[in-house]
Protein backbone atom coordinates (compact mmCIF):
# COMPACT_ATOMS: atom_id res chain seq x y z
CA UNK A 1 0.00 0.00 0.00
CA UNK A 2 1.21 3.18 -0.83
CA UNK A 3 1.13 6.19 1.16
CA UNK A 4 0.75 10.14 0.61
CA UNK A 5 1.90 11.13 3.87
CA UNK A 6 3.56 9.27 6.76
CA UNK A 7 3.62 11.05 10.39
CA UNK A 8 5.51 10.40 13.73
CA UNK A 9 2.98 11.43 16.67
CA UNK A 10 4.85 11.66 20.61
CA UNK A 11 3.80 12.16 23.94
CA UNK A 12 2.90 11.16 27.39
CA UNK A 13 -0.43 10.11 27.19
CA UNK A 14 -1.66 7.14 24.22
CA UNK A 15 -4.77 8.04 24.24
CA UNK A 16 -4.05 11.80 23.28
CA UNK A 17 -2.03 10.98 20.57
CA UNK A 18 -4.74 8.32 19.51
CA UNK A 19 -6.94 11.31 19.16
CA UNK A 20 -4.38 13.26 17.48
CA UNK A 21 -4.22 11.24 15.10
CA UNK A 22 -7.29 11.10 14.52
CA UNK A 23 -8.02 14.83 13.63
CA UNK A 24 -5.01 15.12 11.35
CA UNK A 25 -6.07 12.40 9.39
CA UNK A 26 -9.55 12.64 9.69
CA UNK A 27 -9.60 8.92 10.71
CA UNK A 28 -7.74 8.02 7.49
CA UNK A 29 -4.61 6.57 8.89
CA UNK A 30 -2.90 3.07 9.01
CA UNK A 31 -0.46 2.18 11.91
CA UNK A 32 2.88 1.84 10.85
CA UNK A 33 4.88 1.72 13.92
CA UNK A 34 4.84 2.06 17.97
CA UNK A 35 7.19 2.56 20.57
CA UNK A 36 7.37 2.66 24.23
CA UNK A 37 10.58 4.29 25.96
CA UNK A 38 11.48 5.66 29.43
CA UNK A 39 13.17 9.20 29.59
CA UNK A 40 13.72 10.89 32.74
CA UNK A 41 11.70 8.33 34.45
CA UNK A 42 8.57 8.90 32.73
CA UNK A 43 6.90 6.94 30.23
CA UNK A 44 6.92 8.62 26.22
CA UNK A 45 4.98 7.01 23.33
CA UNK A 46 5.71 7.27 20.00
CA UNK A 47 3.32 6.16 16.79
CA UNK A 48 4.07 6.35 13.60
CA UNK A 49 1.13 6.41 10.77
CA UNK A 50 0.62 6.47 7.27
CA UNK A 51 -2.12 7.91 5.13
CA UNK A 52 -3.04 6.04 1.61
CA UNK A 53 -2.88 7.79 -1.45
CA UNK A 54 -6.60 5.48 -2.44
CA UNK A 55 -10.00 6.45 -0.18
CA UNK A 56 -11.94 4.07 -0.30
CA UNK A 57 -14.77 1.88 1.77
CA UNK A 58 -11.33 0.84 3.49
CA UNK A 59 -11.88 4.20 5.40
CA UNK A 60 -13.96 3.17 7.46
CA UNK A 61 -11.99 0.42 8.76
CA UNK A 62 -8.94 2.08 10.06
CA UNK A 63 -11.31 4.90 11.28
CA UNK A 64 -13.15 1.43 13.15
CA UNK A 65 -9.44 0.60 14.21
CA UNK A 66 -8.74 3.48 15.17
CA UNK A 67 -12.07 3.87 17.74
CA UNK A 68 -10.78 0.17 19.15
CA UNK A 69 -7.25 1.37 19.46
CA UNK A 70 -8.73 4.28 21.75
CA UNK A 71 -10.90 2.23 23.47
CA UNK A 72 -8.03 -0.02 24.43
CA UNK A 73 -6.10 2.83 26.12
CA UNK A 74 -8.95 3.83 27.65
CA UNK A 75 -9.35 0.91 29.29
CA UNK A 76 -5.30 0.49 29.94
CA UNK A 77 -5.79 3.98 32.07
CA UNK A 78 -8.42 2.60 33.75
CA UNK A 79 -5.96 -0.16 34.30
CA UNK A 80 -3.20 2.05 35.79
CA UNK A 81 -5.82 3.52 38.24
CA UNK A 82 -6.37 0.84 39.44
CA UNK A 83 -3.40 -0.53 40.09
CA UNK A 84 -2.52 2.58 42.00
CA UNK A 85 -5.90 2.34 43.94
CA UNK A 86 -4.35 -1.11 44.77
CA UNK A 87 -0.68 0.31 46.08
CA UNK A 88 -2.72 2.50 48.43
CA UNK A 89 -4.64 0.50 50.08
CA UNK A 90 -2.18 -1.98 50.39
CA UNK A 91 0.57 0.27 51.99
CA UNK A 92 -2.94 1.43 54.42
CA UNK A 93 -3.05 -2.62 55.13
CA UNK A 94 0.39 -2.96 55.93
CA UNK A 95 0.83 0.30 57.93
CA UNK A 96 -2.61 -1.30 60.19
CA UNK A 97 -1.20 -4.36 60.44
CA UNK A 98 2.07 -3.08 61.95
CA UNK A 99 -0.06 -1.25 64.70
CA UNK A 100 -3.34 -1.67 64.81
CA UNK A 101 -5.47 2.10 64.25
CA UNK A 102 -7.86 3.70 66.35
CA UNK A 103 -11.21 4.92 65.21
CA UNK A 104 -9.70 8.74 65.16
CA UNK A 105 -6.35 7.50 62.98
CA UNK A 106 -9.48 5.38 60.29
CA UNK A 107 -11.73 8.65 59.80
CA UNK A 108 -8.45 10.32 58.65
CA UNK A 109 -8.88 11.61 54.84
CA UNK A 110 -6.20 10.52 52.10
CA UNK A 111 -3.95 13.33 52.75
CA UNK A 112 -4.16 13.61 56.22
CA UNK A 113 -3.21 9.75 56.55
CA UNK A 114 -0.18 10.07 53.72
CA UNK A 115 0.47 13.26 56.25
CA UNK A 116 -0.01 11.25 59.13
CA UNK A 117 2.79 8.28 58.67
CA UNK A 118 4.99 10.47 57.17
CA UNK A 119 5.66 11.45 61.07
CA UNK A 120 5.65 8.36 62.44
CA UNK A 121 7.92 7.46 59.87
CA UNK A 122 10.01 9.88 60.83
CA UNK A 123 9.85 9.33 65.01
CA UNK A 124 6.63 11.40 65.94
CA UNK A 125 5.07 9.84 68.39
CA UNK A 126 1.65 8.04 67.25
CA UNK A 127 -0.82 10.37 70.03
CA UNK A 128 1.22 13.25 68.78
CA UNK A 129 1.19 12.67 65.30
CA UNK A 130 -2.75 12.23 65.00
CA UNK A 131 -3.08 15.72 67.31
CA UNK A 132 -0.45 17.48 64.90
CA UNK A 133 -2.38 16.01 61.91
CA UNK A 134 -5.72 17.07 63.25
CA UNK A 135 -4.74 20.53 64.39
CA UNK A 136 -3.43 21.26 60.62
CA UNK A 137 -7.16 19.59 59.18
CA UNK A 138 -9.21 22.00 61.98
CA UNK A 139 -7.18 25.34 60.78
CA UNK A 140 -7.81 24.36 57.37
CA UNK A 141 -3.93 24.66 56.74
CA UNK A 142 -1.74 22.53 54.12
CA UNK A 143 0.09 19.57 54.79
CA UNK A 144 3.36 21.07 54.39
CA UNK A 145 6.08 23.00 56.09
CA UNK A 146 4.40 25.83 56.69
CA UNK A 147 0.90 23.75 58.31
CA UNK A 148 3.31 21.69 60.18
CA UNK A 149 5.43 25.03 61.67
CA UNK A 150 2.29 26.53 62.79
CA UNK A 151 1.18 23.70 64.75
CA UNK A 152 4.72 23.41 66.27
CA UNK A 153 4.59 27.06 67.39
CA UNK A 154 1.76 26.11 69.86
CA UNK A 155 3.00 22.58 70.92
CA UNK A 156 6.49 23.49 71.15
CA UNK A 157 8.66 26.37 73.44
CA UNK A 158 11.51 28.40 72.31
CA UNK A 159 14.68 30.09 73.51
CA UNK A 160 17.20 31.91 71.86
CA UNK A 161 20.28 32.57 74.19
CA UNK A 162 22.21 34.66 72.19
CA UNK A 163 19.46 37.30 72.04
CA UNK A 164 19.71 38.47 75.32
CA UNK A 165 22.37 41.32 75.98
CA UNK A 166 23.12 40.82 79.54
CA UNK A 167 26.38 39.13 80.36
CA UNK A 168 26.34 35.77 81.60
CA UNK A 169 27.21 32.47 81.54
CA UNK A 170 25.97 29.55 79.18
CA UNK A 171 27.17 25.92 81.06
CA UNK A 172 26.16 23.06 79.19
CA UNK A 173 26.22 19.88 80.77
CA UNK A 174 24.84 16.10 79.50
CA UNK A 175 25.83 12.54 79.34
CA UNK A 176 29.77 11.57 77.67
CA UNK A 177 29.77 11.55 74.28
CA UNK A 178 26.79 14.02 73.26
CA UNK A 179 28.98 17.06 71.86
CA UNK A 180 29.62 19.37 74.38
CA UNK A 181 33.04 20.62 73.71
CA UNK A 182 32.34 20.93 69.98
CA UNK A 183 28.74 22.54 70.72
CA UNK A 184 30.59 25.04 73.34
CA UNK A 185 32.82 26.11 70.51
CA UNK A 186 29.66 26.38 68.06
CA UNK A 187 28.03 28.62 70.70
CA UNK A 188 31.18 30.78 71.29
CA UNK A 189 31.58 31.46 67.54
CA UNK A 190 27.94 32.02 66.28
CA UNK A 191 27.73 34.53 69.65
CA UNK A 192 31.11 36.58 68.21
CA UNK A 193 29.56 36.44 64.71
CA UNK A 194 26.09 37.76 65.36
CA UNK A 195 27.04 40.23 68.73
CA UNK A 196 30.46 40.81 68.30
CA UNK A 197 31.10 40.44 71.99
CA UNK A 198 33.98 39.61 74.59
CA UNK A 199 33.80 35.65 74.83
CA UNK A 200 35.53 33.26 76.71
CA UNK A 201 35.52 29.33 77.37
CA UNK A 202 35.93 27.89 80.92
CA UNK A 203 37.04 23.85 80.48
CA UNK A 204 35.87 22.07 83.82
CA UNK A 205 36.32 18.67 83.39
CA UNK A 206 39.58 17.03 85.04
CA UNK A 207 38.87 13.68 83.65
CA UNK A 208 39.46 14.17 80.07
CA UNK A 209 42.67 15.47 78.38
CA UNK A 210 41.72 15.77 75.10
CA UNK A 211 39.14 17.50 76.04
CA UNK A 212 40.88 20.24 77.17
CA UNK A 213 43.17 20.05 74.14
CA UNK A 214 40.38 20.23 71.48
CA UNK A 215 39.15 23.50 73.65
CA UNK A 216 42.31 24.58 73.22
CA UNK A 217 42.41 24.07 69.42
CA UNK A 218 38.81 25.64 69.05
CA UNK A 219 39.69 29.13 71.28
CA UNK A 220 43.52 29.29 69.19
CA UNK A 221 40.90 29.38 66.43
CA UNK A 222 38.78 31.96 67.19
CA UNK A 223 41.00 34.02 68.86
CA UNK A 224 39.34 33.68 72.13
CA UNK A 225 41.18 33.00 75.72
CA UNK A 226 39.92 29.57 77.16
CA UNK A 227 40.65 29.08 80.89
CA UNK A 228 41.03 25.66 82.48
CA UNK A 229 38.98 25.28 86.01
CA UNK A 230 38.60 21.82 87.70
CA UNK A 231 38.67 22.82 91.11
CA UNK A 232 36.15 24.87 93.12
CA UNK A 233 39.46 26.65 94.36
CA UNK A 234 40.51 27.69 90.94
CA UNK A 235 37.19 28.41 89.96
CA UNK A 236 37.16 31.25 92.56
CA UNK A 237 40.56 32.28 91.48
CA UNK A 238 38.90 32.91 87.84
CA UNK A 239 35.51 34.23 88.51
CA UNK A 240 36.75 37.67 88.67
CA UNK A 241 38.65 37.57 85.35
CA UNK A 242 36.13 35.89 83.42
CA UNK A 243 33.64 39.13 84.95
CA UNK A 244 34.92 41.06 82.04
CA UNK A 245 33.58 38.98 79.58
CA UNK A 246 30.06 39.16 77.88
CA UNK A 247 30.06 35.48 77.43
CA UNK A 248 31.50 32.72 79.15
CA UNK A 249 30.24 28.70 77.52
CA UNK A 250 31.28 26.70 80.26
CA UNK A 251 32.43 22.81 79.24
CA UNK A 252 31.32 20.26 81.46
CA UNK A 253 32.40 16.75 82.33
CA UNK A 254 30.03 14.37 80.35
CA UNK A 255 28.82 11.41 82.90
CA UNK A 256 26.13 8.96 82.82
CA UNK A 257 22.92 10.43 84.16
CA UNK A 258 22.75 7.83 86.70
CA UNK A 259 26.71 9.13 88.20
CA UNK A 260 24.51 10.67 90.59
CA UNK A 261 27.65 11.86 92.91
CA UNK A 262 29.54 13.40 89.64
CA UNK A 263 26.13 15.07 88.73
CA UNK A 264 26.30 16.34 92.20
CA UNK A 265 29.50 17.66 91.80
CA UNK A 266 28.64 19.23 88.28
CA UNK A 267 25.61 21.16 90.35
CA UNK A 268 27.88 22.75 92.82
CA UNK A 269 30.36 24.25 90.10
CA UNK A 270 27.58 25.59 88.78
CA UNK A 271 26.36 26.82 91.98
CA UNK A 272 29.44 28.37 92.75
CA UNK A 273 29.62 30.25 89.74
CA UNK A 274 25.56 31.08 89.51
CA UNK A 275 26.30 32.98 92.94
CA UNK A 276 28.89 35.31 91.36
CA UNK A 277 26.93 35.87 87.96
CA UNK A 278 24.03 34.27 85.85
CA UNK A 279 24.71 31.22 84.78
CA UNK A 280 22.02 29.17 82.05
CA UNK A 281 22.36 25.62 82.02
CA UNK A 282 21.86 24.05 78.75
CA UNK A 283 21.27 19.71 78.77
CA UNK A 284 22.75 18.70 75.67
CA UNK A 285 20.44 15.88 74.32
CA UNK A 286 21.52 12.89 71.55
CA UNK A 287 18.66 12.95 69.00
CA UNK A 288 20.11 9.73 68.01
CA UNK A 289 19.40 8.28 71.34
CA UNK A 290 15.62 6.58 72.37
CA UNK A 291 12.85 8.91 73.75
CA UNK A 292 12.33 6.65 76.38
CA UNK A 293 16.58 7.05 77.10
CA UNK A 294 16.11 10.54 76.84
CA UNK A 295 13.60 11.03 79.26
CA UNK A 296 16.07 9.10 81.58
CA UNK A 297 18.83 11.38 80.93
CA UNK A 298 16.40 14.46 81.72
CA UNK A 299 15.62 13.01 84.93
CA UNK A 300 19.45 12.37 85.93
CA UNK A 301 20.21 16.26 85.62
CA UNK A 302 17.13 17.55 86.86
CA UNK A 303 18.68 18.42 89.81
CA UNK A 304 21.07 20.78 88.60
CA UNK A 305 17.98 23.06 86.84
CA UNK A 306 17.88 23.03 83.34
CA UNK A 307 16.98 25.86 81.41
CA UNK A 308 16.63 24.86 78.04
CA UNK A 309 17.52 21.56 75.38
CA UNK A 310 19.92 21.48 72.65
CA UNK A 311 20.01 18.57 70.46
CA UNK A 312 22.43 17.80 68.88
CA UNK A 313 23.64 15.17 66.02
CA UNK A 314 20.71 15.18 64.55
CA UNK A 315 22.78 14.51 61.25
CA UNK A 316 23.13 10.44 62.82
CA UNK A 317 19.41 9.83 63.02
CA UNK A 318 16.37 8.84 60.66
CA UNK A 319 13.90 9.44 63.42
CA UNK A 320 14.19 13.96 64.19
CA UNK A 321 10.81 13.43 65.21
CA UNK A 322 12.56 12.46 68.64
CA UNK A 323 12.61 16.60 69.09
CA UNK A 324 8.71 16.88 68.93
CA UNK A 325 8.06 14.34 70.96
CA UNK A 326 10.70 15.57 73.84
CA UNK A 327 9.87 19.41 73.57
CA UNK A 328 5.75 18.05 73.56
CA UNK A 329 6.12 16.34 76.53
CA UNK A 330 8.28 19.17 78.61
CA UNK A 331 7.90 22.82 79.13
CA UNK A 332 11.70 23.02 79.20
CA UNK A 333 12.57 25.19 75.72
CA UNK A 334 14.68 24.25 72.93
CA UNK A 335 17.74 26.27 72.05
CA UNK A 336 19.71 24.89 69.64
CA UNK A 337 20.10 22.16 67.23
CA UNK A 338 23.42 21.21 65.83
CA UNK A 339 23.83 18.99 62.44
CA UNK A 340 27.64 18.06 62.26
CA UNK A 341 30.84 18.93 63.20
CA UNK A 342 31.84 21.79 61.78
CA UNK A 343 32.44 24.95 63.46
CA UNK A 344 30.11 27.47 63.72
CA UNK A 345 28.12 26.28 60.46
CA UNK A 346 26.58 22.81 62.21
CA UNK A 347 24.43 24.66 64.43
CA UNK A 348 20.96 26.24 64.01
CA UNK A 349 18.84 28.42 66.46
CA UNK A 350 15.94 25.70 67.47
CA UNK A 351 12.18 27.78 65.73
CA UNK A 352 9.23 26.37 64.38
CA UNK A 353 10.30 26.40 61.01
CA UNK A 354 13.70 25.03 61.81
CA UNK A 355 12.02 21.81 63.78
CA UNK A 356 9.19 21.41 61.16
CA UNK A 357 11.93 21.21 58.27
CA UNK A 358 14.49 18.67 60.22
CA UNK A 359 11.04 16.44 61.10
CA UNK A 360 9.74 16.47 57.43
CA UNK A 361 12.99 15.70 55.83
CA UNK A 362 14.22 15.77 52.37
Amino acid sequence: MKYSVIKKFSGKNLLKIFEKIKEDTNGNAVLLGYEEKMIGGERFYEVIVGVPEIKNKDNEGIAETINKMTELQQVIQKIDELKREFVYVKENIEFISKKAMNPAELKLPKEALLFFKKLIARGVERSIALSITEDIMTSKMKFDLSGLSSVISRYMTFRNPLQDVRKKFIALVGPTGVGKTTTAAKISATYAITRSKNIALLETDRYRIASVDQMKKYAEIMGVPLFVATTPEEIQKVLPKLSNFDLVVIDTMGKSQYDVKNIKRISSIISQINNHSKVEVALLISTSQKDEEIILVIRGFSEIGIDYFIFTKVDETSYPGTILNVGCATETPVAFITTGQSVPDDIKIASPDVIADITLGP
